[in-house]
């Protein structure tokens, strides 16, 4: 059943990512990775240690964000997918997210990159915000836990001369599965 929800986000998003990866030419060849990178707040986004000797391919990429999300999902939690998507790393993210019900909402988000090691997530809700690092390439995603009732805003700043993409998705979730902070946002500080 998972899988029939996924597939149409997935096969979208291959074609996006292999349309936009034959239109874009990068200026001077490919982008200088020997240069620093401007940072987030608290400098979060970094190179990963490697070779650099694989190559970048969109749908590759694709295929192992989707599986970072099904490594991070359980079964005993009861998701109900609420949305989906995915977007460049040039491009970044900033999606506000309504919360109705009484079901928890849990957001599971992943990257995959050429060369970036992590980015920044900033969750925020009214004047609450806390930022976390999100490391591109893992086998499995991250996961924030966020009660219902406000909305929140979920980001990832652009990176400009970033190959790579973010996948996430919003499920609502049982209760009884909740784990750790039950509000990422408000951050758990005690």
């Amino acid at each position: 059943m998972r899988i029939r929800q996924f597939l149409p986000v997935y096969v979208a998003t291959v074609a996006l990512l292999a349309s936009c990866a034959e239109a874009k030419e990068e200026p001077n060849g490919a982008a200088d990775r020997s240069s620093p990178r401007p940072s987030a707040p608290a400098g979060r986004q970094s190179e990963p240690p490697g070779d650099g000797s694989r190559a970048w391919e969109p749908d590759d990429a694709m295929q192992r964000a989707g599986r970072a999300l099904e490594a991070a999902s359980d079964s005993d939690a009861r998701p109900e997918l609420v949305d989906t998507a995915s977007a460049f790393v040039a491009s970044g993210m900033d999606k506000e997210h309504k919360t109705p019900g009484d079901r928890p909402y849990l957001l599971s988000i992943t990257c995959d990159t050429d060369g970036i090691g992590e980015l920044t997530l900033t969750l925020s809700r009214g004047d609450q915000e806390q930022a976390y690092g999100i490391e591109c390439g893992d086998q499995e995603a991250d996961q924030f836990n966020i009660p219902a009732g406000k909305p929140f805003t979920a980001r990832v700043d652009p990176v400009k001369d970033g190959s790579g993409l973010i996948l996430w998705r919003l499920d609502t979730i049982a209760r009884h599965a909740v784990e750790g902070c039950d509000d990422d946002i408000d951050g758990c500080d005690g």
